[in-house]
Formats: structure tokens, C-alpha cells, sequence
């Protein structure tokens, strides 16, 4: 279950009323302290108020409350509410019909009010489309007998059934059907079903991000620890010995896959340590980070390493729990996480939030064009200041001159590091498209296209965000070769669409588009490849066709097989390295093999 939107009213910055919509992946830009962290704030506070509680300073005017509605969605809403809402309204009693006006266009919409600091709401509530006259409205919640009262008031006509006696159900239907000519409003009314228990879990990073500063070490791993400790009723002290046991072990793996992805960045690390403090009454009272760098006789604590180190932790992190947390709902709040990372880093962070954010939602801070640039042009909202913090994002009417002022907010230049050495610029949508295609060049062509002086490799984000790159006046007057190499998205009925970007980019001068054969790379796994890999059976996998989801059909053959659920589905470059000269042959079709061979040549 996703946030879609929130509105914020008389919330720090907030004065009045402010709409935003939010998406899988949303950037907010903006100046500082124009208001980019006050939603990141709220929505912490509005899915875990405890943690994240309202203090005296939360309050534009501290005589009025703080108000926050959120839409919520799920390609499953209707089923997970009905999973809380039937111990209260039976199907027999209305149910679906319940769900039906509970339910806005696939969302829910939930408000949350508190009128002083505190750690609780003062109200929680649920909006529902009802009745506006009082003897009409609720009829779920009402009994039996008050319903014969109001069909009998009514001379509401329902067919006997059976022994002559009509059900609820029966009652409310008829009921319904009685008044739709009746004034239909929508109304808030307490959450007695305990809608809210169906949110999603809430993680939030500060942009001065570091383990050592959260005695909470807010991470599903412990937090899975934690539940599995209150599950336990011994209290023996072997249990308990045992148990620090399995969480010292849990932590040190999670440690060694850590340093695994900061081996990436820092060739010298030789260890992370990540230990907790025991307090039984308090579960797990801290945790430490420490590292262990070549000439270091002990792990040093991170809080003595600079500010560097802790993003880079970050980064390596992120890519951890992209992987760990797949299927998870869970929404990851970051402040600014470009701070002190070098752009190579940036881009991996970027992708693990890539990869997070299909099955999580991540909602980031940022002044860096890499990631502004990377989110989808819809999920990027501009903060500005203009008596009080106002939310502006991109509309069918003002698309363009919405990438203008972020272009303009964030300082991109029109050379976006170009040199003048660089005679060929080729548009790709990912860091990730760039590393599949070097690969191709390296096996097929004997060449390289990243390691190349003349040519620039350029990620732009993928879908409508080639736009704001190829409206920047400065590529149609730069007599550099323009290059496109673009995903059919064939497995989402998109490829007429990607063709037609193709044929416009195409309109520039000196340039030549490319659509992949296939859906997206993932397609273009070779099997035999993917089982060496993880050391599978022949056979285990096909071919998957061009026009299929590479994720579904992965996550179909792992459920069917009940193979190892650590498999990536989605650019996994084990598999794509593992891949011999032949095999890239089998999958790489003839047409992209010269359209690259024409770019290196």
C-alpha cells in the first residue's frame, strides 16, 4: 500500500492547505529551507507518530491542530481491507457494499488530526460515501431491527425470501436502492475497522545519516529480531544466550553483505562490525557500526570516521536492503542523499532505490540533478517559499515549463559535464542500460563504449524524462552526433509508444534511435547462464520472450521450483558476465550489435 498524495495543513512551514501527489520514486527540490523535509516529516509522523512524534515546533499556529489526509492504494486495496473490516461487517451484512463506498477510485483516504504536541493523534478517521439525511447514513453499523424500522417507515418494498424474513444485506440493498435519488456526501467517520493497521511500515534517513545515532537501528532485519524475541516466553538464560546468539549472527551477516557493497568504493576496508548492546528489558538497546580499514589493529566506531564513510555505509546499505526487502511495504524517507557521495556513488544509490522502490515506496530530498534527473517528471515536486511552503509539480498543461524551472532550480547547465572532446553523446535510460551495454561491445565487438574519450554516455531517466534533456536548446546546436537507445516495453504494451520517442528524437540534427528487440535487458538473460550461476539444474529456465516480464516470469519459475528466494530478477549483472561470447549471440539481436558497432566504430 502506497501514499498517492497527501495534504498538509498548519504543519511547520504549511500554513494552508497544500496537495501533493506522491509516486513509487518522488524527488523534492527546492532551496533550502524552502519546505522539501516537512513532507517527509509528516508522513513519518502521520504512519508512526510515536517515533516520530509532534512537538510544539510542528505547529505553523499553535492555535489551531495539524491536519494531514493521505491516498492510499494497492493493486490488492479491496481484498486487504476486507481482511480487517469482516470481523466488524460479516459479507452477509454488507460488506462489499461497505467496501464499495469505502473505496475512491482504488484509494482510501485517511485523515489524521492533533491539536497539541504529543505522541498520539487526536483523531483518526476514515472517508466514506454516504447519505447526507441521518436516518440513511450508516446503514452498515446499524441493526437489524433498525433497518426493518426504516424500511417499514419507508414502505420500502423487499421480495420475501425464503421463510419471509429478509436479511441485512437485503435491507441495506434496498435501502440503497430507495434513496439514490438522495443527496450522496462524503463524510469522515472514526476508524473502528482498523484500516490504519494496513499501512505501510515507515523508515526515515536524516541527511546527517548514521547508524551509531539511532539506538532504535530502525532496519526490518532487527525489527524481525525484535518480534522474534517477543515471541519467546522463557526466561531462561540459556534461551536468552541463544537468542543474542542468533542476533549477533543475524547482524554480523548483515555486516559482511554490507562491506561486500562498500568493497566497492573503498578497496581497503577489511571489516564491518555491527554489534548490539544487550538491555532484555529494553530488546535491543543500541547498535554499533564499526570499520576496519588496512593498517587498523580493531574495527574503529563509524562516529570517528568522517561524514564520507557514513554515506557511503548509506549507499551500501540501500543496495543491501533492495535486495533483502523485496515485496516488503515499507516507505523509505531520505534526506539529501547525494550529500558527500561522489556521482559514481550516487548512481548505485540510485539504482538500489530503483530497485527498492518496485516494491516500496521511496520519497527523497535532493539538489542533485542525477537524481532529480532520474525521477520521472511527474514524481518531482519544486518547493518554494512564498509566505509559507508551496508544492508545485508538472501538469499535462505545463510540462515543459515545468522542467524549466528545474533546470533552473537545480542549476543544470546545458553542458551536464559535457567536454568539447565529446563527438558522440548516447542517450541511455540507466546507469545499469550502460554497464548491459558495454558488456554487448566488450563480447561481440572487442570494444568499449564508456571507456571511449569521444563519446559521452548520458542517462536520462527512461520514459517521458528523455524530454527534459532533448528540449535543452544546447543539443540541437551542438553538431555532436546525438545517439538514442531506448526499451520497447513491450511487456507493458508500450512499444509503439517508445518507437514513436524514437522517431522524434530522430528529428534532431545528426542523430539515429534505437529500440531494443526486446522488452527491457532483462530479457535478454540467457538461462543456461542464470542457472552457473546459482548453480541450478538444466533446464531450470527458457528463453524469456521478448515481449514478457523478465520479473514475473523470474519470481514465477523461483515460486514453482522453490528455488532460492535470494535470486534477482532485475539487473542482475552476475548473470550478464557469466554470459559467454556464444550465448550473447543467441539472445543479442543482429540490429543492435550494428547500431552499437556504428556508435564505437
Amino acid at each position: 500500500m502506497n501514499i498517492t498524495r497527501i495534504s498538509i495543513e498548519n504543519y511547520r512551514g504549511v500554513k494552508n492547505i497544500q496537495d501533493i501527489p506522491l509516486s513509487n520514486f518522488s524527488s523534492f527540490v527546492g532551496k533550502n529551507d524552502s519546505g522539501k523535509s516537512i513532507v517527509i516529516n509528516a508522513i513519518a509522523s502521520f504512519l508512526d507518530v510515536k517515533n516520530f512524534p509532534i512537538t510544539e515546533s510542528d505547529f505553523n499556529d499553535l492555535t489551531k491542530p495539524i491536519l494531514i489526509e493521505c491516498w492510499f492504494s494497492s493493486e490488492s486495496l479491496q481484498d486487504e481491507l476486507e481482511t480487517v473490516i469482516k470481523s466488524k461487517i460479516k459479507k452477509s451484512d454488507g460488506l462489499d457494499e461497505f467496501l464499495n463506498d469505502l473505496i475512491f477510485e482504488n484509494h482510501i483516504v485517511f485523515q489524521k488530526k492533533v491539536n497539541s504536541p504529543k505522541k498520539n493523534w487526536d483523531s483518526e478517521l476514515v472517508l466514506i460515501k454516504d447519505f447526507e439525511e441521518v436516518e440513511f447514513s450508516m446503514l452498515y453499523t446499524k441493526s437489524d431491527e433498525e433497518l426493518s424500522e426504516i424500511v417499514s417507515n419507508n414502505s420500502i418494498q423487499i421480495p420475501v425470501q425464503g421463510r419471509g424474513r429478509n436479511s441485512k444485506l437485503e435491507k441495506i440493498k434496498h435501502g440503497k436502492e430507495f434513496c439514490k435519488d438522495k443527496k450522496v456526501i462524503q463524510r469522515f467517520i472514526p476508524d473502528e475497522y482498523k484500516i490504519s493497521s494496513l499501512f505501510p511500515a515507515v523508515e526515515m534517513f536524516k541527511s546527517d545519516y548514521g547508524l551509531e545515532a539511532d539506538t532504535r537501528f530502525k532496519t526490518n532485519s532487527v525489527s524481525e529480531i525484535q518480534s522474534y524475541f517477543d515471541s519467546q516466553t522463557s526466561d531462561e538464560e540459556k534461551k536468552l544466550k541463544q537468542i543474542e546468539k542468533e542476533i549477533e549472527s543475524e547482524m554480523q551477516a548483515e555486516a559482511k553483505s554490507i562491506k561486500g557493497y562498500m568493497d566497492d568504493y573503498v578497496s581497503s576496508l577489511t571489516k564491518v562490525e555491527i554489534r548490539p548492546t544487550f538491555s532484555w528489558k529494553d530488546a535491543i538497546k543500541s547498535v554499533d557500526v564499526s570499520f576496519q580499514f588496512d593498517g587498523d589493529a580493531k574495527p574503529i566506531p563509524m562516529s570517528h570516521k568522517g561524514t564520507g564513510y557514513r554515506r557511503l555505509f548509506m549507499v551500501a546499505r540501500f543496495r543491501y536492503l533492495a535486495e533483502k526487502n523485496k515485496g516488503k511495504n515499507i516507505i523509505y524517507l531520505i534526506e539529501e542523499p547525494e550529500t558527500y557521495l561522489h556521482p559514481s556513488a550516487q548512481e548505485d544509490l540510485l539504482t538500489a532505490f530503483r530497485d527498492l522502490s518496485e516494491d516500496n515506496q521511496i520519497i527523497v530530498t535532493t539538489h542533485s540533478p542525477i537524481f532529480a534527473g532520474a525521477t520521472d517528471r511527474s514524481a518531482i515536486l519544486l518547493c518554494r517559499k512564498d509566505g509559507q511552503s508551496i508544492y508545485e509539480y508538472a501538469t499535462p498543461e505545463s510540462k515543459m515549463e515545468f522542467v524549466d524551472k528545474i533546470i533552473l532550480e537545480l542549476g543544470i547547465k546545458p553542458s551536464y559535464n559535457l567536454r568539447d572532446y565529446h563527438e558522440k553523446i548516447v542517450f541511455i535510460e540507466s546507469s545499469n542500460d550502460s554497464k548491459f551495454f558495454e558488456i554487448i561491445c566488450e563480447k561481440l565487438l572487442d570494444k568499449s563504449i564508456l571507456r571511449r574519450e569521444k563519446i559521452l554516455v548520458l542517462p536520462f531517466g527512461g520514459g517521458e524524462d528523455i524530454d527534459s534533456f532533448l528540449n535543452i536548446d544546447y543539443f540541437d546546436t551542438s553538431g555532436r552526433e546525438l545517439y538514442l537507445i531506448i526499451d520497447s516495453d513491450k511487456h507493458c504494451g508500450n512499444e509503439e509508444k517508445q518507437k514513436q520517442r524514437a522517431e522524434d528524437f530522430m528529428k534532431k540534427p545528426k542523430s539515429k534511435a534505437y529500440v531494443l528487440f526486446r522488452s527491457c535487458i532483462e530479457n535478454y538473460y540467457h538461462p543456461r547462464a542464470f542457472e552457473r550461476v546459482y548453480e541450478l539444474p538444466e533446464n531450470t529456465f527458457d528463453f524469456i520472450k521478448p515481449e514478457e516480464s523478465a520479473k514475473k516470469y523470474v519470481k514465477s519459475i523461483v515460486t514453482a521450483k522453490d528455488l532460492n528466494n535470494n535470486i534477482k530478477e532485475k539487473n542482475n549483472f552476475k548473470i550478464f558476465n557469466a554470459m559467454t561470447k556464444d550465448e550473447w549471440k543467441e539472445v543479442v539481436e543482429s540490429g543492435l550489435v550494428e547500431f552499437l558497432s556504428m556508435i564505437v566504430s
